[in-house]
């Protein structure tokens, strides 16, 4: 009988000192409880088959030849204005998602044979981060993708043909900040 309630003893301990741990890790962050699975994520093997990589940097060099607008760069460090390194992958989700709806299925009947490949792997890509939100206010990082978005409307049809042309950037930008 002494054994048992020295077991149950100390395994009231071991709960009661891990729930400690888990009051201070909170207390240091104000508060805020640390998702234990983040959506917004993806593996790195999703970048690692050549096929798509190969086709995702031939149509952006296709494009960019036709790219006749060389001052103006859409993905780049500035998308990152403003915007915490834990809410980066979150924001290339945001181009991600323009990108396809707005400039690549518009002109899937361009860049031939490359544009349905990269579409169906973007289209992956997106559908995997479906679930990536983030819990704080981001109306900083909907300014930024507006830029974005903005400067292609103002760029008419080659501010598609830009955005078509650095879809190469995208590749490496989402690659950096989902994995």
């Amino acid at each position: 009988m002494a054994t048992l309630q020295k077991s149950v003893s100390f395994s009231l301990m071991g709960t009661l000192a891990a729930s400690c741990l888990l009051l201070i890790a909170l207390s240091v962050q104000g508060g805020a409880a640390v998702p234990i699975r983040s959506y917004c994520r993806l593996d790195e093997s999703n970048f690692q088959v050549p096929y798509f990589t190969n086709y995702t940097f031939k149509m952006a060099e296709e494009a960019s030849l036709l790219d006749n607008n060389t001052d103006v760069c859409l993905i780049g460090e500035k998308l990152y204005h403003g915007v915490n390194m834990n809410e980066r992958c979150y924001l290339m989700k945001q181009v991600l998602n323009f990108t396809l709806e707005e400039v690549l299925l518009p002109e899937s009947d361009r860049f031939q044979p490359y544009m349905k490949q990269v579409v169906s792997f973007l289209e992956n890509l997106s559908k995997k981060l479906s679930q990536c939100h983030i819990e704080s206010d981001d109306q900083h990082i909907h300014r930024n993708v507006q830029k974005l978005k903005d400067t292609v409307k103002e760029l008419g049809e080659s501010g598609k043909i830009k955005a078509i042309g650095e879809v190469n950037l995208l590749f490496l930008f989402l690659k950096d900040a989902c994995i």
